[in-house]
């Protein structure tokens, strides 16, 4: 029976490209917009800015909200966690979710191989860096990749290495993962 009514739903989401579909059965169908969120170093990822007050985020993704455990907020199923310090944006991690796509000049992160994003990001480095699958912080961008897998190419059918996550941090971040 599932399958049948996941049949239907495709078919009916599909109905909207042909001519002569009402604007009313367009509308009722058409799949939701999907956001985009730009990795901007030193800034933020899309409309999350880092030093954004907490409350302020809320605001912007509360239909998204998850749940929250001491200085962390999580979005989208747990998908898109916000760190706070001071109730302050100091880390934005994403994972891959099907409400959002997220970019790095224009390359979208989770359907890249993750040799090539840590390539792209580390020829906006001033030093060389080496591959590393596990994880990995960008010091001038405090950018961060965690776990290179093919466990999470959900775009590719788990053919290639992608990152698990990606994250953005603020200075302060980055002094409290160099141990500093």
């Amino acid at each position: 029976m599932a399958f049948w009514v996941r049949l239907s739903l495709m078919v009916t989401v599909a109905l909207p490209k042909f001519r002569g579909v009402s604007r009313t059965l367009a509308r009722r169908y058409t799949p939701r917009e999907v956001m985009e969120f730009s990795i901007n170093p030193h800034n933020g990822i899309g409309s999350i800015k880092l030093g954004m007050p907490r409350t302020e985020v809320r605001e912007i993704l509360g239909g998204s909200f998850d749940s929250s455990r001491n200085s962390l907020d999580y979005y989208f199923n747990g998908n898109l966690q916000v760190e706070f310090e001071n109730d302050l944006v100091s880390f934005i991690g994403v994972a891959l979710d099907e409400s959002y796509v997220v970019t790095y000049l224009g390359v979208n992160v989770f359907d890249v191989e993750a040799s090539k994003l840590f390539a792209l990001i580390s020829a906006n480095e001033p030093l060389e860096h080496t591959f590393e699958r596990s994880e990995y912080v960008f010091p001038e961008q405090i950018i961060t990749l965690y776990d290179a897998d093919e466990q999470y190419d959900y775009l590719g059918n788990h053919q290639r290495s992608i990152w698990g996550q990606i994250g953005l941090g603020s200075k302060t971040y980055l002094n409290a993962v160099s141990g500093v």
